[in-house]
């Protein structure tokens, strides 16, 4: 019998793998390479580095590391070589990303296994969140480096908590951070994670050999921006018209933005109209209507931006569109709050445990950094606040999430348990590209 029961959960795990694959290889097969956020931008960037050898110079994606457009570029190219035809390539590129969300799902569930032995429910809960999650499956589909940036931060965190337990695991960490700053900027605060966990958990003799990999492997990029744009070398571009003044001067960050950036809920329209225009430039609803649905309409609508009377306007999804949209953001309220309040006390019960202190730590900088990228570039469409800057923090959420899944007892976890279904249920309809 105990066979049986450790054959459970690693039974449960493969299905959620399994579906990951097949889910994952059906939207890349069918979603348009051209349809994800500046598709065009980031293939022109792969295929002019692989084999040209050519960073896009103040245009495009100037501003973003080679590492995902180096791998993509290749599969790119190695597809061409092999007979298929140049549109038809771009998915080989594409198709990498469902190997790495798998890889990222595997990481989840075994960081979760290994800070908690025995409590199968937040692997498999945090493994299916990563699976399930529709900003992650939308990445996926995509081509676009998010999901390199996802898995590496992932592999990250994993290497840090093996490194707490065995130093030589020093190394591998350091190349990962590394690796994870030459795919997205966003990946700092992963490395500012990591430092901090080992600061607090006073592995000062392992901090050396991270440090300095985490430093030199992107530094040649770093070096490289610098010189050539000049200001800060991990997003060299200056504010935008909205973040100056009327000299031109730039603004302080704190008066770049409205209160209601900060404050404004949205209610009701993030969960009636989760959808462009509505909430526009509001930071709380724009980013859940963006991971739990497709606020910017770049996998369920696209948006038809017409001009009347002098002003843009965007024309609303089509009613049926529209009402899946609005069943994505109610059924992403009960992972939002069970997420939510697993990290609020995953937080305070790991203060004094570095290792487990590390999982609450990475979303609550990503949020410190990506309020910081949103203030610095204030834009009147609002599209600086994706929430797909935020993926490399899912790894985060989801054990976050498991943690908060079981800790639930009795009558509670059974309702959660089936409300979770439904939701499940209706998310398939949502994530399976049509």
């Amino acid at each position: 019998m105990a066979g049986v029961r450790w054959a459970e959960p690693r039974l449960a795990l493969g299905a959620i793998c399994l579906f990951v694959v097949a889910v994952g290889l059906w939207n890349v097969a069918h979603y348009p390479p051209y349809k994800g956020f500046d598709a065009s931008a980031h293939i022109a960037y792969a295929t002019g580095l692989v084999p040209g050898g050519r960073l896009p110079h103040d245009t495009g994606e100037y501003y973003t590391p080679p590492g995902y457009y180096a791998l993509a570029g290749s599969a790119v190219w190695i597809a061409g070589k092999l007979g298929v035809n140049a549109y038809s390539s771009l998915r080989a590129a594409m198709g990498l990303n469902v190997l790495l969300l798998l890889g990222t799902v595997l990481l989840v569930a075994r960081i979760a296994s290994e800070l908690w032995p025995g409590r199968r429910r937040i692997a498999l809960g945090a493994a299916g969140f990563v699976a399930l999650l529709p900003v992650a499956v939308e990445s996926e589909a995509m081509f676009h480096p998010e999901t390199l940036s996802l898995f590496l931060s992932t592999l990250s965190l994993w290497l840090c908590i093996r490194t707490f337990a065995d130093p030589r695991y020093a190394v591998a960490l350091g190349v990962a951070l590394g690796a994870a700053q030459l795919v997205r900027a966003f990946a700092l605060w992963t490395v500012g994670a990591v430092l901090l966990a080992l600061l607090v958990g006073r592995r000062f003799g392992v901090l050396v050999p991270v440090v300095v990999l985490a430093a030199l492997i992107p530094a040649p990029w770093y070096v490289h921006q610098a010189l050539t744009y000049g200001g800060q070398p991990t997003f060299p571009q200056p504010t935008t018209k909205q973040g100056r003044s009327a000299s031109g001067k730039p603004k302080p960050l704190y008066e770049r933005r409205p209160l209601a950036f900060y404050v404004d809920t949205g209610l009701p329209d993030v969960l009636s109209a989760p959808y462009r225009p509505h909430f526009l430039n509001d930071a709380l609803p724009t980013t859940y209507a963006g991971v739990w649905g497709d606020y910017f309409g770049a996998w369920a609508w696209i948006p038809e931006v017409a001009t009347r009377a002098g002003k843009t306007v965007i024309a609303p999804p089509k009613r049926s569109v529209r009402h899946r949209l609005v069943l994505q953001s109610v059924l992403g309220l009960l992972p939002t709050l069970l997420a939510i309040s697993g990290f609020v006390v995953l937080l305070g019960a790991s203060l004094r445990r570095p290792p487990r202190l590390l999982v609450p730590l990475l979303p609550l900088l990503g949020l410190l950094g990506f309020l910081y990228f949103t203030l610095s570039y204030p834009t009147p469409d609002g599209d600086v606040i994706k929430a797909s800057y935020l993926l490399t923090t899912a790894a985060g959420w989801a054990i976050c999430f498991g943690y908060a899944l079981d800790r639930l007892r009795g009558g509670t976890w059974r309702l959660t348990a089936a409300l979770l279904v439904l939701c499940t249920l209706v998310d398939l309809t949502f994530i399976v590209y049509p």
